[in-house]
């Protein structure tokens, strides 16, 4: 895995204005010089295109939660996707002598900003949380796998269902996130939003679809961290207008997934720091319901065009011909993507109405509303689908909120989607029969068994093995479809640094900081 960090000089020649669409002299220019120490103070304000759903613990497994709530909560553990590795967060450490019986330490003294003790028995109350199934949440099913007991206040013994060497993963993610007992008891609902953490940054304001607005923990465990007093994140849905808003100084930091307003970027002096992850955006099928049937979706498969996707939408970026792309560790040759096949398609559609007594059949794609870039993407889905007689797909564009909730329950046939993050992990959360974040359903043995070999393994030549032979089951089944690498990238303005990656499109907060 590589994260790239690049800085190119400035260029205002009129061709280059011409080509970059928006003038040089419109970009609010600084100079950038060596980093040096990093230094406290500062406002750094970070664009998305939508925002969180809740900041709860217990759903911000939820990938447009993630970045907010690390903030606000820091994680037990984090994932390097430059090393490949887990490294120590609000814990201290997560150790295990067999994969089945681990002991999670956590640093001591350390508090929540109410002035409540987090310790070990704050970890264990908010995992007790995500088991209740009336809080739909997304990271229950990583609590249901495991058992805990508090040692002492620092301590927990964790005990696997089954020997689990990548369990250090799920306190990354699903597991990461520890909320003020005292806090959430005394808040009930309104709690997710008005969140109490032990993270780097306290939670002050929030005015929805606009922006959330968090202060520096002056009590926060990482002293000197964090550098800036003020992290905000802004939701700005259209690529454009976040790349406007960064060129005017509104904010600091945008994330995008689109490679040429990296490009953009480049081109007017900005630095920009790219995170390639596994797999793709695409879109995922359900198993439920229709799309139950095997036949469809390998119509689906036969039907859906990567480089048309690609051509309309992302014209000048790089396309996807495999699931891992060819310059990533678990890349596979084997696992191809299906080539189109209008006619192959028309006889699977076929067979399938004449055994249901179906004139039409029809699909519908879930989508995230007012990003132009994803709504020239459903439109090109969508003609492609209906290139047969008697498919037809419905266009769903919804807001953050619905999108993830449409996600979470498996309310759709098809759902625009990633894997999220780089650490293949994702796999067994997305894709196995019990996995936390299967919302579609999808079940088969080979997949599961290739999973829980990568689970049973602290050897990383076994681990890549197992999880590339359920890639490739994975591709032959068309459970997942994508058109472009997910590569997310970080622009900023040349007075900001200390920006590095974290989860799907965010970055660490805690790490940034601001020069003079």
């Amino acid at each position: 895995m590589r994260i790239r960090h690049r800085v190119t000089a400035a260029l205002c020649a009129g061709a280059v204005i011409a080509l970059l669409l928006t003038a040089c002299a419109g970009v609010a220019t600084v100079e950038r010089r060596p980093a040096g120490e990093p230094r406290r103070g500062g406002t750094l304000a970070f664009a998305w295109n939508t925002e969180a759903q809740s900041v709860d613990p217990v759903t911000c497994a939820i990938g447009i939660g993630v970045g907010p709530c690390q903030a606000i909560y820091g994680a037990l553990l984090y994932y390097d996707p430059g090393s490949r590795k887990v490294v120590p967060g609000m814990a201290e450490s997560f150790t295990s002598e067999d994969g089945k019986v681990w002991m999670l330490k956590l640093r001591p003294e350390v508090g929540f900003t109410d002035g409540t003790p987090f310790d070990a028995a704050a970890v264990a109350f908010n995992w007790q949380r995500a088991l209740d199934p009336s809080k739909l949440s997304p990271s229950r099913a990583a609590a249901q796998s495991i058992t805990w007991q508090v040692v002492d206040a620092t301590t927990l013994r964790v005990t696997a269902d089954e020997v689990n060497y990548q369990l250090p993963y799920q306190l990354t993610e699903s597991l990461a996130f520890v909320g003020s007992p005292a806090a959430i008891r005394r808040k009930g609902a309104d709690f997710a939003t008005e969140p109490v953490g032990a993270g780097p940054f306290v939670f002050r304001s929030w005015a929805r679809g606009t922006e959330m607005v968090l202060e520096r923990n002056a009590g926060y465990w990482d002293s000197p961290r964090p550098y800036v007093d003020r992290f905000v994140y802004k939701t700005i849905p259209a690529d454009d207008q976040r790349y406007n808003a960064l060129q005017a100084g509104e904010v600091d930091v945008m994330a995008v997934v689109s490679d040429k307003y990296a490009e953009r970027g480049r081109s007017a002096g900005l630095e920009v720091v790219q995170y390639p992850q596994l797999g793709g955006n695409g879109v995922r099928l359900n198993s439920r319901g229709t799309l139950a049937d095997s036949d469809l979706r390998t119509a689906i498969g036969k039907l859906i065009d990567n480089e048309q996707i690609r051509a309309a939408a992302f014209p000048g970026e790089p396309g996807a011909e495999y699931f891992v792309a060819e310059d990533q560790p678990l890349f596979d040759e084997a696992a191809k993507w299906p080539a189109k096949d209008v006619a192959g398609a028309q006889r699977l559609v076929d067979g399938y109405r004449a055994r249901h007594g179906d004139d039409k059949v029809v699909l519908s794609y879930v989508t995230t509303a007012g990003s132009p870039v994803l709504t020239r993407v459903a439109e090109v889905l969508q003609a492609q689908i209906q290139q047969v007689d008697g498919l037809e797909l419905e266009i769903k564009a919804l807001d953050g909120a619905g999108y993830a909730s449409a996600l979470v329950s498996g309310n759709f046939d098809l759902i625009l989607s990633s894997l999220g993050g780089a650490h293949p992990e994702n796999l067994y959360r997305v894709f196995h029969t019990n996995g936390a974040g299967n919302s579609a359903k999808y079940s088969n043995p080979t997949v599961d068994k290739a999973l829980e070999r990568a689970h049973t393994s602290n050897d990383p030549a076994v681990v890549d093995d197992a999880y590339r032979t359920a890639i490739r089951e994975l591709v032959a089944t068309n459970a997942y479809r994508y058109w472009r690498p997910a590569v997310t990238s970080l622009i900023l303005r040349a007075d900001v640094y200390g920006v590095e990656p974290a989860y799907q499109y965010w970055m660490r907060p805690d790490l940034a900081w601001i020069q003079e």
